[in-house]
């Protein structure tokens, strides 16, 4: 039987000990049996007998990286035979390390929660900013919390999507409650039949895009961008896009969908070319098996020139 693990990330006093006790108490999270609680960290908040005792959890406490290997998880479940396990991890620690580590076949992630502490976000960006945006790689969710009125939370969205565009992002203010339904203004115009996009904004584009494809569905988009070609030469598609900084220079990816085509452009990988390509969303291996995403359908494509700021800014 398939054991759920819930791993719940980011850095000290961000919030993930109180997370886990919201999760915790609310109905359905937990199935019923032992909950392993595995903690990495001590925070500003503890797990208290009361609590524990309520919630049939285990606790169990981590000092040091190394601990998490393939003979202290088979303990685990020969010792308590848990019905999922949560992990407190460290921030400070790799995630990759974690899945690394050997836990039993069964045992699969169930979810990926982070959090972060709006009262230090932009302390860490400045000077930790590898570190702070490691652990929000592959959330599912991240909780953006304590934010004070002036915090420019569309920027930090428009960056933790850019750096994982499948994460849900909320924002909680300082007294806990949820800022819902914003709306950003966008720099063009999806009104129409044919969307104009701008070099500066192909950014905002993507992200509104893969969050609101309803917007350009059966519509042309106009853009430039560089010419990827597909690995698989048979494959008559190859992806328009653009290159971002998410994290750090050492961090570079290359932002762009997938675009069929009948005949083949005959550019060269890396050209720049501008393209009006058909929007459509729906199953696409490109996005991993079973998954729905953006799809384009090339109508023109031509030369293209390379812009002034050639890293895609979110702003």
């Amino acid at each position: 039987m398939d054991i759920p693990v819930y791993l719940f990330t980011g850095l000290l006093e961000s919030g993930k000990t109180t997370l886990i006790h919201e999760v915790a108490g609310e109905e359905g999270f937990l199935d019923p049996g032992i909950t392993l609680l595995v903690q990495c960290e001590d925070g500003e908040t503890s797990f208290d007998q009361e609590f524990l005792e309520q919630h049939e959890i285990v606790l169990i406490n981590i000092e040091e990286q190394d601990e998490l290997n393939s003979e202290f998880w088979r303990r685990c479940e020969s010792d308590y035979n848990p019905a999922q396990i949560m992990i407190e991890y460290n921030g400070m620690w790799e995630t990759e390390t974690l899945f690394n580590s050997g836990m039993p076949e069964n045992w699969l992630v169930g979810g990926i929660y982070s959090t972060v502490n709006g009262e230090t976000a932009e302390l860490y960006i400045n000077n930790m900013r590898k570190m702070f945006m490691e652990p929000l790689q592959d959330s599912n969710l991240i909780i953006f919390n304590r934010c004070s009125e002036d915090i420019d939370r569309q920027k930090y969205r428009r960056n933790f999507k850019a750096f994982n565009p499948q994460v849900q992002v909320v924002f909680e203010r300082e007294n806990g409650t949820l800022y819902e339904n914003e709306q950003e203004e966008l720099p063009f115009d999806y009104s129409g039949d044919r969307v104009e996009i701008e070099d500066m904004d192909y950014g905002l584009w993507y992200l509104d895009a893969m969050d609101h494809p309803e917007h350009y569905l059966g519509k042309t988009v106009h853009f430039n961008a560089r010419y990827c070609e597909s690995a698989e030469k048979h494959q008559k598609c190859f992806v328009p896009g653009r290159h971002v900084m998410t994290c750090c220079e050492e961090d570079i990816q290359f932002l762009g969908f997938v675009c069929y085509f009948d005949e083949n452009p005959r550019f060269i990988h890396g050209e720049w070319v501008t393209v009006d390509v058909k929007f459509d969303y729906g199953p696409c291996d490109m996005y991993g098996p079973g998954e729905d995403g953006p799809m384009l359908y090339l109508e023109h494509i031509e030369k293209g020139t390379q812009p002034e700021q050639e890293l895609v800014s979110f702003t």
